[in-house]
């Protein structure tokens, strides 16, 4: 039966970059596999006659609820009410309720040859964050960012290929193109002020994604990859996001020649951000007037699961449906927790 590596790693995108409280440029993050349309299991000749690959995807991801380490606490023990609370660094007079994340992301692969491919990778993201606060006159208010997010030049080399096995090393730089200057209407100030960390659309700084896998072949496959993104510098804000390391493996189930299913697990860690920004503190004994100020709040661990299915409309369309939660999550909190995502997308190869 024909299996195509392309239907084995269309999950993968919607699959990884499990980081702890994530910015929208760490939410756009795809892994190597998906963007480069590695395809190391049919070598026919009609399909290595197709150079180009082109997908678009539809993400969403969803916050609510906190933690510190692996427990869970209240929203009344994270928000600081005077008067009634002795204020630490753990409450805050003000406090995000419900994050939503989206992202719209166009993928162009080009192979150059058998076991080298290129890859491009261009987001569009959206986030929402619900709030409440102590401050009079902003009892309850929303917050938005959108735009361009930081696009990703990649590439693969096969390291080696057989009947049995795949494995494969990628490489790429993530250039700073998402805005890390948006500004809002906070608590803080009157007007417009520099929003949070959550709330740009990038990292500020030239990034470095690698990326090691192995696959064997069959009519069950399975994929174990090894991800990094590792961070330059400090941004033009002082401040860089943490590096983030992800574990993945998933197992396919071919129903047809056109149907496959997927599951798997992942394991991701993600370091606090270094350095912060000055705008978004305030003076005194309490420099952060919410959690997502605090740089040292960032970062952790989790464990997720996820599942799928991948669909050949025809031979030069592809469609996917997928979605994870995260069943274990230890962070550096108090740190608003995952609850799902999910991921629709499509793609066509010529």
């Amino acid at each position: 039966m024909k299996y195509t590596f392309f239907s084995s790693c269309l999950f993968f995108a919607f699959s990884t970059c499990a980081f702890a409280q994530s910015t929208p440029s760490e939410f756009a993050e795809m892994s190597f596999q998906d963007l480069l349309d590695v395809n190391v299991n049919d070598s026919s000749d009609e399909l290595n006659e197709r150079k180009w690959t082109v997908s678009l995807q539809f993400k969403a991801a969803e916050f609510d609820g906190y933690m510190i380490d692996d427990s869970e606490v209240s929203l009344a023990d994270v928000l600081f009410n005077p008067g009634e609370d002795t204020r630490t660094g753990k409450n805050f007079p003000v406090v995000p309720t419900v994050i939503n994340q989206y992202a719209k992301i166009v993928q162009i692969g080009y192979q150059v040859q058998k076991d080298i491919k290129l890859g491009l990778q261009i987001p569009l993201i959206r986030q929402e964050t619900d709030h409440v606060s102590v401050v009079p006159g902003y009892d309850e208010f929303l917050i938005s960012s959108e735009g361009l997010g930081d696009v990703v030049v990649t590439g693969l080399y096969e390291l080696a290929s057989t009947d049995g096995y795949s494995i494969w090393l990628s490489g790429g730089v993530s250039f700073p193109t998402g805005s890390i200057d948006e500004q809002g209407d906070t608590p803080r100030a009157a007007g417009d002020q520099q929003l949070p960390y959550t709330m740009q659309l990038g990292s500020g700084t030239f990034d470095f994604p690698v990326e090691i896998g192995f696959q064997n072949k069959g009519r069950y496959p399975f994929s174990v990859m090894f991800s990094a993104r590792i961070r330059s510098g400090d941004n033009d804000r002082n401040y860089r996001l943490g590096n983030n390391y992800e574990l993945n493996s998933k197992y396919n189930f071919i129903i047809s020649q056109s149907t496959t299913l997927f599951a798997g697990a992942e394991f991701s860690y993600a370091d606090a951000i270094h350095g912060r920004d000055e705008e978004i503190t305030v003076e005194g004994q309490f420099p952060y007037p919410a959690g997502i100020t605090n740089p040292d709040l960032y970062g952790g661990s989790k464990v997720r699961l996820f599942g799928g299915i991948n669909h050949s409309v025809a031979d030069w369309l592809q469609l996917q449906l997928s979605g994870s939660k995260p069943v274990y999550q230890h962070l550096n909190g108090p740190q608003p927790k995952e609850l799902w995502r999910f991921g629709f997308q499509m793609t066509t190869f010529f």
